[in-house]
């Protein structure tokens, strides 16, 4: 099993990288307004659609249901100033970011965006919202409600390439989900950290295949907004943004050419999952031929030098296919390597900004604001009502962020200023979490 349209001849391998899946930006046009992404991903998780009810239609739908209720025709005014003139509404319950979702509301930038939580979040169903509004709020969500259609057709085909970061994102949405109010005014961080997360992560593991198991979260090192990072913080300086930021040069080689391996079939498959199920085929001698062929005409069409192996081993065949992939990227004189190195700056551009500083002497660092910090300690800590600090740092780590102990002891110092920490001895080990919400 293995596309059946790979090029068998150097004559027959176009001369052209192109990128579909999994990563969200391409070389340029990577612009992007969080509003229209949120919609998209409500709609995905709603699984509704206001696409044919438009929010000029509602506004004038809300003033006839409303006037029964009210009986004069100032309360509208007020009505309207309050939820609709400046589009407040949205603001009210989730659903109604479904406006954000329509044609002409959004761009290809922003579907590709939206496209990476279709993959994080599956089949996963939310729980239905229950947002504590006023009657006349109620009246209007009601409304709202009755006019918008079931929408299928939005789910993904991605096989999540981060299984561990889906898991965890599809969890945390479900406690925001919960929570409606907190959900709406936290959505905009809930999204910009996973996509960073996600992109980070898929760096870091975008080479980790050959045992065709799902990835483990790889150390990324963070440090809090207010701490001084010095040169000699080893993890900070090798595990962090250094070392996202060499991962990510393999992105655009490693997806592109995952993109020609693809099976003819409707379902995209990570390499590592691609690996596994080649690798149990019944037909394993002729994709390992396949392939050893499909990589001698890429290496003849693309002038690359590496030397291939004899071996009839798929691993070997795949991570020779992987090798040209990098190889005819690694000079930047070249328009590939110049087209490489704007994935890679639009993916940091685009997504680590707000998580990569500057800081003197130690360069560039990855750095966790007040606001993610509580964020992210609120998603761990979950349903529960408190949580062992021990257990807590795990839970950062099982979603792709690590600290130091520098770091550590300047978390427990936040946490006791915000006043969400509870000591039951001296000991480290009794030091206990509880979340703001």
């Amino acid at each position: 099993m293995i596309n059946a349209m790979l090029p068998q001849s150097k004559d027959q391998v176009v001369n052209k990288n192109t990128l579909h899946h999994y990563l969200p930006v391409r070389n340029r046009g990577n612009e992007f307004r969080w509003e229209s992404v949120i919609g998209l991903v409500m709609k995905m998780a709603l699984r509704m659609s206001a696409e044919k009810y438009d929010y000029e239609t509602f506004v004038i739908d809300s003033k006839a249901y409303l006037a029964g209720k009210l009986g004069e025709e100032k309360f509208w005014s007020v009505l309207e100033n309050m939820y609709f003139k400046h589009r407040d509404i949205l603001n009210v319950s989730p659903e109604f970011h479904l406006f954000n979702a329509q044609k002409g509301q959004y761009t290809k930038s922003e579907e590709r965006v939206a496209a990476l939580f279709a993959q994080l979040l599956q089949d996963h169903n939310l729980p239905e919202f229950e947002t504590r509004l006023n009657f006349l709020e109620k009246d209007i969500l009601s409304l709202f409600k009755s006019k918008i259609n079931d929408d299928h057709g939005t789910l993904t085909k991605e096989y999540p390439y981060i299984p561990f970061i889906a898991d965890n994102f599809q969890r945390d949405f479900t406690f925001l989900a919960r929570r409606p109010h907190y959900l709406l005014a936290e959505i905009k961080h809930f999204l910009t950290f996973y996509a960073f997360l996600y992109c980070a992560q898929l760096a870091l593991c975008i080479d980790d295949w050959s045992t065709g198991l799902p990835p483990a979260p790889k150390p990324l090192f963070f440090i809090m907004d207010t701490e001084k990072a010095s040169a000699e913080r080893t993890h900070i300086k090798r595990d962090g943004f250094k070392s996202f930021q060499n991962s990510t040069v393999k992105l655009f080689p490693i997806l592109s050419m995952l993109e020609n391996l693809q099976p003819d079939e409707d379902f995209v498959w990570p390499l590592w999952k691609l690996y596994s199920e080649l690798d149990k085929s019944p037909n394993y001698e002729e994709v390992v031929n396949r392939l050893k062929v499909y990589s001698q005409a890429f290496k003849e069409q693309r002038e690359l030098n590496s030397v291939l192996t004899n071996s009839n081993e798929l691993s070997d065949v795949i991570q020779d296919l992987m090798t040209l992939a990098l190889e005819q990227f690694e000079s930047l004189k070249t328009t590939r390597g110049e087209i490489n190195d704007k994935y890679m700056r639009e993916v940091q551009g685009q997504f680590g900004k707000h998580f990569i500083q500057t800081r003197g002497r130690a360069g560039r660092v990855l750095v966790l604001s007040q606001d993610y910090l509580i964020l992210l300690t609120n998603l761990v800590v979950g349903e529960n009502e408190r949580m062992q600090l021990h257990d807590l740092t795990d839970g950062f780590k099982s979603r792709g962020v690590f600290f130091d102990k520098q770091s550590e002891q300047a978390l427990i110092n936040f946490y006791e200023r915000i006043g969400n920490i509870e000591r039951m001895s001296d000991s480290g080990d009794a030091v206990y979490v509880r979340k703001t919400v």
